[in-house]
């Protein structure tokens, strides 16, 4: 689908055309005032995040944060433009899977918070921070920054950071192992949110329902996997959002392998493979490539095998590569089980992958 369209599907959080964005875009830069183009660009990248096009949404989110700080000797921490560039900027290179890059980014930041005094928005940080952990397979990592947030918060209340906090938890939990706890977390929010609504429960939904589905396939409950990965599409059909959209593709996947419907399985992966082409989504794509592998394995198809393991073990390498030698996040994302079925003899590749 060309960007113009996918703009215009993006989740309808805003009512102005993608076209007349770009034009309004365009005028108010003409004007020559950088500090009133900043919020305004970054209105822009949200939109642009949202329907994928990320590398131009980080882009204008530097921009936007350059702009405010320019002439000035101390940055504009009242300023809630400056500290939504600075919280969106980890965001968008964890979607382009710059985890390193991400991980200095949420340090500075909330090292800035902190000496401001702004515990909420070093909180939300914190949540960014434990995305990437997640997704580098730290499940222990993730649970210990959530329980930082909950006592945080204290009391429960319907909030975004709440919410994302669960879904965090729920989903680490998955990952350990702790199965009731973790449906106590991920079913008390997607109860949350069917009660009442907060301010972008329709983008938290998405993780929500990947969580849900990856608990009850872990749990070997192949009935309620199916059906929450059908959600879990039909939420994500719903948006722009390709990242999330390949995700739940690979999602119906990995249940249909699960109940040996390998047709199923290759339907649902065509769809996925389909869907990321043209677009940069690294840290969905090497789980399509990967599901994509274990199936043309159960066919007996070995030119197709190795073709997806070699494309999901490069995006692997890549992801790895982002978080540099010494940090210990590497090496729990190499190890973890999912990334070692593709990457196959562990020790070589974590000496291959360490560089030089």
């Amino acid at each position: 689908m060309p960007q113009e369209e996918l703009l215009e599907a993006v989740w309808p959080e805003t009512f102005i055309k993608p076209e007349v964005l770009k034009s309004r875009i365009f005028e108010i830069r003409a004007a020559g005032d950088r500090r009133i183009l900043a919020p305004h660009l970054l209105d822009y990248s949200f939109i642009q995040r949202w329907s994928s096009a990320y590398r131009e949404a980080h882009r204008n989110t530097v921009e936007s944060l350059a702009m405010l700080v320019e002439g000035d000797t101390e940055p504009p921490y009242l300023d809630t433009t400056y500290w939504q560039s600075y919280a969106l900027i980890p965001w968008g290179l964890w979607f382009l899977g710059e985890w390193g890059e991400a991980l200095h980014e949420i340090k500075v930041a909330v090292t800035l918070l902190e000496k401001n005094g702004d515990d909420r928005a070093a909180q939300m940080l914190r949540l960014f921070q434990a995305w990437v952990h997640l997704h580098a397979m730290d499940f222990a990592g993730v649970r210990a920054i959530c329980e930082a947030v909950f006592s945080w918060l204290g009391e429960p209340s319907a909030t975004s950071t709440l919410r994302i906090c669960q879904v965090l938890a729920g989903a680490a939990e998955t990952g350990l192992g702790h199965y009731a706890r973790a449906r106590e977390h991920l079913v008390t929010v997607r109860n949350d949110m069917e009660r009442q609504m907060v301010i972008r429960d329709w983008y938290w939904r998405m993780p929500l329902e990947l969580a849900l589905t990856d608990l009850w396939l872990a749990q070997g409950d192949l009935a309620q996997a199916r059906s929450q990965a059908e959600r879990f599409l039909q939420v994500t059909l719903a948006t722009a959002e390709r990242t999330w959209q390949v995700r739940a593709w690979d999602a119906k996947a990995r249940v249909a392998l699960a109940t040996r419907d390998l047709s199923q399985a290759q339907a649902c992966l065509t769809q996925a493979l389909s869907t990321l082409e043209d677009f940069e989504v690294p840290t969905a794509a090497w789980h399509a490539h990967a599901t994509a592998a274990a199936l043309y394995e159960r066919t007996g198809n070995a030119t197709a095998q190795a073709q997806h393991r070699s494309l999901s073990r490069s995006t692997i390498l890549q992801l790895a590569q982002s978080l540099g030698t010494e940090e210990p996040l590497r090496i729990t994302f190499l190890s973890a089980p999912s990334v070692r079925v593709v990457l196959g003899d562990t020790e070589s590749i974590l000496v291959s992958a360490a560089g030089p």
